[in-house]
């Protein structure tokens, strides 16, 4: 007597059951030739499927620990998870990888990786919690100083540059917060940061003109007047000069 599968009852574990076997056939990794048993797990990662290839290379890397392929393994895990955007994730891997092979010729890359799975784990608005732009930044200097015939020394500089100019805008956003709460003391240290550490132009001008303010409202009137100096020499046909200007006018009547 035959089964009809559609009427029975077993008919979805039956399905479940091949569904699973098919799986299992998909991963199935051998122990003779890691060159060709990567490939299996590479597939998977140029179809997108992120997830099934870093089980897969999990267990190629379970297989063949000792083969450069096995190393490989591990930069292609990372890799999935920074594809994934599971970013923090990711920066772990490369990190792990830099940890346990730290001679590897690929350092250079998991390094720069690090940096930018900080960089990209990040909120676009300012005004959001930036925790890891430090290290995206400290990791981008160490591409650039560490390793400088890396092929990664031009993306690296690119996004190093990019990170600064949202610290810079990050020191900015709070010093005005402190400025526009009469906060002038703190103010002063956030512009300041902006004004000798980073080259904004679109934000310098403005940041020495909240300097002079600042300054002029505590009553410190050297400090205003040497701010205002390099605000007129740097920035001569800036509106915050004038601005400025008409400030420290003020001051002295």
């Amino acid at each position: 007597m035959q089964l009809n599968l559609k009427k029975s009852h077993l008919a979805p574990l039956f399905l479940l059951f091949l569904l699973l076997s098919c799986g299992k056939d998909e991963l199935k990794i051998g122990r003779e030739n890691p060159e060709m048993e990567i490939q299996k797990c590479i597939q998977l990662s140029n179809k997108k499927d992120y997830e099934k290839a870093v089980e897969c290379l999990e267990i190629f890397k379970s297989r063949f620990p000792e083969s450069p392929q096995g190393q490989e393994a591990e930069l292609r895990i990372a890799d999935n998870y920074f594809n994934k955007k599971d970013y923090l994730i990711a920066a772990e891997t490369y990190q792990g990888f830099i940890r346990f092979h730290p001679f590897h010729a690929q350092v250079d890359y998991a390094t720069y990786r690090t940096g930018l799975s900080y960089l990209k784990e990040l909120p676009k608005a300012i005004d959001r919690d930036q925790q890891y732009l430090e290290q995206a930044i400290d990791l981008f200097e160490k591409v650039i100083v560490n390793f400088p015939e890396s092929a990664y020394q031009k993306p690296a500089a690119h996004d190093l540059a990019d990170a600064k100019r949202r610290q810079a805008r990050r020191h900015f956003y709070i010093g005005r917060f402190y400025y526009r709460t009469g906060e002038y003391k703190a103010s002063i240290g956030r512009f300041k940061e902006v004004v000798e550490k980073f080259q904004e132009k679109g934000l310098n001008g403005r940041a020495l003109y909240y300097l002079v303010h600042s300054h002029l409202k505590l009553g410190q009137k050297p400090e205003a007047e040497g701010y205002l100096q390099q605000l007129q020499t740097g920035y001569p046909e800036s509106r915050w000069k004038k601005k400025a200007e008409k400030k420290w006018n003020r001051s002295k009547n």
